[in-house]
């Protein structure tokens, strides 16, 4: 029986935490207590679907500054033995790289940014082990399939939240309701993974202001409303 996504993340990080070489010269997270405070405070991943976590990888990477501010907790997940061996070999190798060219303290070396993964999560963590919120940072977290962002879109548009938003000056350039993502339950304050749907309301050429509606394709449900800004840059949260 494979143990529940809780147990086996806390278990990465108490006894198999990866650390950056640029984070063990800073001797920091270097203690069993150390570890054990930092899966503690771990937030709570749940696997997308019906997918179950068959392993994962817990590495604490470096922030590219001596010393450091802000370290990033790299939780990398993986549904079956086959995708968490090509984790593994994607590890491997990125740190060989470190290795090779981790010659003088002064000089940039690279980080475990991007490896293979089913999920991929970045956690920011201060050096006094405070952890902050979980993003999701996968590429396909962006990719909603046509059935399910046409149905989130229309349960968002039938909604009473929509209906009471006052949208009579608003410009037509802004576009209509837009299904951006899946957005997961640490991300979301939710208990499910549920589809984004943004909806403009005003964008000056570097900032958008809206809304965003967090949308359950299981349940057929609008979770929740809330006011949205974000950057012309970003196209996710």
């Amino acid at each position: 029986m494979r143990q529940p996504p809780a147990e086996l993340l806390k278990d990465r990080v108490q006894s198999e935490l990866k650390l950056h070489p640029r984070v063990t010269y800073q001797h920091a997270f270097a203690d069993a207590a150390a570890r054990d405070q930092l899966a503690a405070a771990l937030p709570l991943l749940v696997p997308f679907g019906e997918h179950e976590y068959h392993d994962a990888l817990a590495i604490l990477d470096w922030d590219h500054r001596l010393p450091s501010r802000t370290l990033i907790l790299r939780i990398y997940t993986y549904y079956d033995a086959g995708s968490a061996a090509m984790g593994m070999s994607a590890y491997l190798a990125r740190a060989a790289e470190i290795t090779r060219r981790d010659r003088f303290p002064e000089f940039d070396v690279p980080d475990y940014e991007g490896l293979a993964a089913d999920e991929a999560y970045d956690i920011p963590v201060d050096l006094a082990g405070k952890v902050d919120k979980p993003k999701l940072v996968s590429e396909w977290r962006r990719r909603v399939a046509a059935p399910a962002a046409d149905l989130a879109v229309e349960l968002v548009r039938r909604s009473p939240q929509f209906k009471g938003l006052a949208t009579a000056n608003r410009s037509p350039y802004l576009g209509d309701l837009e299904a951006v993502g899946w957005c997961p339950p640490c991300e979301g304050e939710v208990t499910r993974w549920t589809v984004d749907v943004w909806y403009l309301t005003d964008f000056d050429g570097l900032i958008g202001r809206g809304f965003s509606f967090a949308v359950d394709p299981v349940t057929k449900t609008v979770l929740t409303a809330r006011e949205l800004l974000v950057r012309a840059a970003e196209n996710a949260r």
